[in-house]
C-alpha cells in the first residue's frame, strides 16, 4: 500500500493539476492608434461587472501625471493595477500588423501597458502611450462589452475595430469542439520483469471547456504473456479514465490521461485474485503513448510497477 500511496502523490496529483481553463480574448482596435487585448475567464464577466472599463478609466487618468517618465525614444512597458499601483520598464519594440480589407497594414505599435484585475487582463499596444488620454479606450470598450455575443462553453477569440465611436466585428472564432474518438492500438511494456504485448481498444468523450480539451474514457486491453516456454496467455483489463489535451492545439495532441483498470479475464501465473491497474498515460505525438502502472494483486496483498508504449490509430 504504501507504493500505491507512492504512485497517486507522484502521477495522479500532479495530472490533476494540469485541469485549468483558457480565457476568452477580446482584443479591440481603436482608431488605427492602439490595440487592446482583454484576457478574462469568461467574456460573459466583462457583461456583468464593469472592473475592466473601471481600471481602463484609472489608468488613462493617470497618464499625464507619468508623461514625463515616458520615453520618446525606447520603448516602455507600463504595469498598472487596479489597486493603482504602477511601474514603468523598458519594453521590447513590438510592431503589430492590423489585417483590414485583405491587407496588412504596419501600424509601427511600441510602448505597451498591462491593465490588472482580480480576473481580467488588459495589455495596451500603441505607439506613444503619453499619447493616448484623450483617446475614447473605455467607451469604445463599453460599447464591445454590449455587442458580445451569448455565453458558449468554447473558448473564443474574438476581435472589435472602433473607428470614430463606430464598433465594427472584425473576427469570432471558436476553439475546437466537443469530440467522441473511437481509438484502437498496439503495445509493449515490462512487467514483473517480463516482456508482453498488448492489444487495446477504447472509447472517449472529450468536451472543450474554455480551450482545455478533457473528458471520460473506457478502454480495454489483453494482455499477451508468453512467459511460460511453448504456452501463450491472455489477461484482459477493463480500464476506465480521464484524459487531458496539455498543449491545446488541434495539429499538436498532448494528452496526458489517469486509468484505473481491473483485471476481468485472467490466465497464468502473472497476475493474483482480484488485480487492480492504476496508470498515468501521456501521448506527446500523435499516435504514441507512453504509461507508467502499478499493479495491485492477489487481493491487495501484492503490488508491482510496469511500463508500457503503445502505438495507436
Amino acid at each position: 500500500m504504501k507504493q500505491l500511496c507512492l504512485f497517486l502523490i507522484i502521477f495522479v496529483l500532479p495530472a490533476l493539476g494540469f485541469g485549468q481553463f483558457i480565457g476568452d480574448s477580446v482584443i479591440v482596435y481603436v482608431d488605427n492608434r492602439v490595440e487592446m487585448n482583454v484576457s478574462v475567464k469568461d467574456y460573459e464577466n466583462l457583461k456583468s461587472s464593469d472592473a475592466a472599463i473601471r481600471a481602463l478609466i484609472g489608468f488613462k487618468a493617470i497618464l499625464p501625471e507619468i508623461k514625463d517618465q515616458l520615453s520618446s525614444d525606447v520603448a516602455d512597458l507600463v504595469k498598472y493595477s487596479s489597486s493603482r499601483s504602477l511601474t514603468i520598464e523598458p519594453g521590447d519594440p513590438t510592431i503589430i500588423y492590423l489585417h483590414k480589407e485583405g491587407k496588412m497594414s504596419n501600424t509601427g505599435f511600441r510602448d505597451q501597458a498591462i491593465i490588472s484585475g482580480d480576473d481580467f487582463k488588459i495589455l495596451i499596444t500603441t505607439t506613444d502611450l503619453s499619447k493616448i488620454s484623450d483617446m475614447a479606450l473605455s467607451a469604445c470598450l463599453e460599447k464591445v462589452v454590449g455587442m458580445l455575443p451569448d455565453r458558449t462553453h468554447w473558448s473564443r477569440n474574438l476581435s472589435y475595430e472602433c473607428i470614430d465611436g463606430q464598433v465594427v466585428l472584425l473576427d469570432n472564432k471558436m476553439n475546437k469542439v466537443d469530440m467522441l474518438e473511437l481509438h484502437a492500438g498496439i503495445g509493449a511494456g515490462l512487467i514483473k520483469n517480463n516482456w508482453v504485448t498488448d492489444i487495446s481498444l477504447g472509447l472517449g468523450l472529450y468536451f472543450n471547456k474554455k480551450g482545455m480539451v478533457r473528458g471520460p474514457h473506457v478502454s480495454s486491453n489483453m494482455i499477451f504473456d508468453f512467459a511460460a516456454e511453448g504456452k501463450m496467455n491472455i489477461n484482459t483489463f477493463l480500464n476506465i479514465g480521464y484524459s487531458w489535451d496539455l498543449e491545446r492545439k488541434s495539429d499538436k495532441p498532448n494528452m496526458l490521461g489517469i486509468d484505473l483498470g481491473y483485471l476481468i479475464a485472467k490466465q497464468g501465473d502473472l497476475f493474483g485474485e482480484n488485480t487492480f491497474k492504476f496508470g498515468v498515460n501521456w501521448s506527446p505525438a500523435e499516435h504514441i503513448n507512453v504509461s507508467p502502472q502499478l499493479y495491485v494483486t492477489s487481493s491487495f496483498k501484492q503490488a508491482f510497477p510496469g511500463i508500457r508504449v503503445g502505438f495507436g490509430f
